[in-house]
This record gives C-alpha cells, sequence and structure tokens, in this order.
C-alpha cells in the first residue's frame, strides 16, 4: 500500500513539474511574440535618432520653397488688422557653419544662405506697414556664435498688443540642423519702427 501511495505521489510530482516547464515556456514565447509584434514608435527604451542627411536634404530643398501667412486680428475699436507674411532663402552662401555643428560628420563645413520675411500689415483696408526682416536685425542681442553660423527661421506672429500698440512676432535664430539657437521677440509699431528681445 505504501509503495503504490509513494508511486502516486511520484507520478503527481513528475505530472505537476511538466506541466509547470511547459507553461513556463509557453509565457516566453508569448512574451518574445509580443515583443516581436510590437510598434517601434511605441518603444521607448530605445533612443531615436533622426536620419541627418535626410533632414539636410529637405533643409536645401526648402531654399526654393518659400512659405506665406496670412492672420487676422482686431485693433483699437473697429479695426481689422491683417497680417501677411513671407519667408524665403536669400540664396547668398553667406553662412559656413563650422564642422563641430555637423552631426554627420564633424570633419566637414556646410555652406548655407540667410533667409528674410516680408512683412505687410493691413488695417481697415490700408497698407501701414512693409517691412523686411533678416538676421541683421537681431545681430546687437546675439552672441558672436549665432551671429556668425545662424539664419532666421520662419516667423509666428503672436498677435496685436493693444497696450503697448505693437504687432508681436517670435523668431527663432538657430544653427541650420541644429538646436543651438535663441528664441527671439520683435516688436514693431505703426511706423514701421522695430524692437528686438530675448524670448521666453
Amino acid at each position: 500500500m505504501l509503495a503504490a501511495i509513494l508511486t502516486s505521489m511520484r507520478k503527481l510530482i513528475l505530472f505537476s513539474s511538466v506541466v509547470f516547464i511547459l507553461a513556463s515556456c509557453g509565457q516566453e514565447t508569448t512574451s518574445k511574440n509580443q515583443n516581436l509584434n510590437k510598434d517601434s514608435s511605441t518603444v521607448t527604451d530605445e533612443k531615436v535618432t533622426p536620419d541627418i542627411k535626410k533632414l539636410r536634404q529637405e533643409y536645401i530643398l526648402s531654399y526654393n520653397k518659400p512659405k506665406e501667412f496670412e492672420s487676422l486680428s482686431k485693433g483699437k475699436g473697429d479695426e481689422k488688422i491683417k497680417v501677411w507674411g513671407k519667408y524665403y532663402c536669400l540664396f547668398d552662401s553667406d553662412i559656413l557653419v563650422p564642422g563641430k555643428y555637423n552631426l554627420d560628420d564633424t570633419t566637414k563645413s556646410f555652406r548655407t544662405h540667410n533667409f528674410a520675411e516680408d512683412i505687410v500689415i493691413i488695417i481697415n483696408g490700408d497698407t501701414i506697414i512693409k517691412r523686411t526682416i533678416t538676421k541683421k536685425d537681431f545681430v546687437a542681442k546675439l552672441p558672436q556664435y549665432l551671429k556668425d553660423y545662424a539664419v532666421i527661421f520662419e516667423p509666428k506672429f503672436e498677435g496685436y498688443d493693444n497696450d503697448a500698440d505693437v504687432f508681436d512676432f517670435d523668431f527663432s535664430v538657430s544653427i541650420p540642423l541644429t538646436d543651438v539657437g535663441q528664441l527671439m521677440k520683435l516688436s514693431m509699431k505703426r511706423n514701421g519702427q522695430i524692437t528686438v528681445s530675448e524670448g521666453e
């Protein structure tokens, strides 16, 4: 009788061990398969680095693609303000970005151009301002490396400031294809006079 009980216990332990091992293997397989089926954009442990060569190609193509914006705003009293802008490349070859700023090849410099923004402000159908903004408008407030290597990027019209009676714009003055730069605020009076300051 004792021998029969021991034999039954051995069979039960052996059966439990086999079931446990099979269950563990199944979980590992499921876990591996789940990882294989994951969308790579949702994986957070891996760093995704941008394709610098592709970004450079897109940046160079932007030379021939001027951008325009138009914005409507309310002015003093019943004034209706329309702000129009055109951002474009100057094709001046004036910027030589040193290799230390080129993420894809730090041994080579990168020749590029300055950009400009034409701004037209119309109030109740009358044009009151026509002005072109370039990096020269910001140089007094920039560190030397941005004076030398940065360009202005497409601005954002922030709106009309009724208290100060100015039109506010934000510009990024940055070294192309890097995160090195400075946000600048440009305020324009009705007579076209501008003041610039560091953005927040």
